[in-house]
């Protein structure tokens, strides 16, 4: 169900830009989303312990519940998507598309009213979830498992003849956790490459640079630093701006886009070679 991704190339001006396309991980009607390389080792793992319910507490620009949809309607698990009502009961930026895909794949979805911060309305949701099922797990907000930075780090070793001459990694950053398998993986082919992040949306850049390093397994400073080193970029956006540029591969308006458009402005001001981390579609 989930398969190894080619690195491309892409013309840019004078430039080649190496493209790892991550968002071809997960074959149709799957979600063109990276992070399914951690979320179904996760699921099986839960399948293993006898859980017979998934839940999430979904964005409104996520891919998660898709993805969670799928696996769990592949693993024979039932899902439980939970879904933020705003007071003009309209649906916000991509939840239309996201419940219809939710649906496909018969999750129940259920409406969480007055949703308040994020993290509220994650323990909000997790208590109804329990109170409705004996065996039930409430996933982390925005999935950011360990197995996910095992399984990138990975892809990275896959590709180590090229990644190895690469001098610039460009990649978005959400929760941190592809791009900490990013760093896991550059690491593990001892690669001395800047890994430059571009925030998706605003957040302290330092508690982000040490949140990575951590789930990374690797060391921020001193004598036992990674070799490749990290650059955080706010570029300006919050969460729900879309950004438009031109991409010319599938690239998610929400997420990587931000990262190219940041790549394509900046293209004389790094080092090249260049590789563009792409995580979702």
């Amino acid at each position: 169900m989930i398969q190894n991704t080619p690195i491309r190339k892409y013309k840019v001006g004078k430039h080649e830009i190496l493209v790892k396309r991550e968002d071809l991980a997960c074959p149709p009607p799957g979600p063109p989303f990276a992070k399914v390389r951690g979320l179904l080792p996760v699921l099986k793992a839960h399948q293993a312990r006898g859980t017979k319910v998934i839940g999430y507490m979904e964005t409104t620009v996520s891919m998660a519940g898709w993805g969670i949809s799928y696996f769990c309607q592949q693993l024979g698990k039932k899902a439980d998507i939970f879904k933020p009502i705003y007071k003009d009961e309209k649906a916000k930026h991509e939840q239309i598309f996201q419940e219809e895909k939710w649906r496909e794949f018969n999750a129940v979805v259920i409406r969480l009213e007055k949703p308040n911060r994020l993290i509220i309305n994650w323990y909000r949701a997790r208590k109804i979830l329990h109170n409705k099922y004996k065996h039930s797990v409430m996933l982390v907000q925005g999935l950011p498992f360990s197995e996910t930075v095992d399984e990138i780090a990975q892809q990275v070793s896959r590709h180590k003849k090229v990644i190895q001459n690469v001098k610039s990694v460009v990649t978005c950053i959400g929760s941190g956790t592809m791009t900490a398998g990013i760093m896991k993986g550059l690491d593990q082919i001892d690669c001395s490459v800047k890994v430059y992040g571009i925030i998706v949306a605003q957040k302290s850049l330092q508690r982000m640079d040490r949140k990575i390093h951590c789930m990374a397994g690797l060391n921020l400073g001193g004598f036992f630093a990674a070799k490749p080193k990290t650059r955080l970029i706010d570029a300006g956006y919050i969460y729900t701006q879309k950004e438009q540029c031109k991409c010319p591969f599938p690239c998610s308006e929400y997420y990587d886009r931000k990262a190219w458009k940041w790549l394509v402005d900046n293209i004389d001001n790094i080092e090249h070679p260049v590789l563009f981390w792409n995580i979702g579609g």
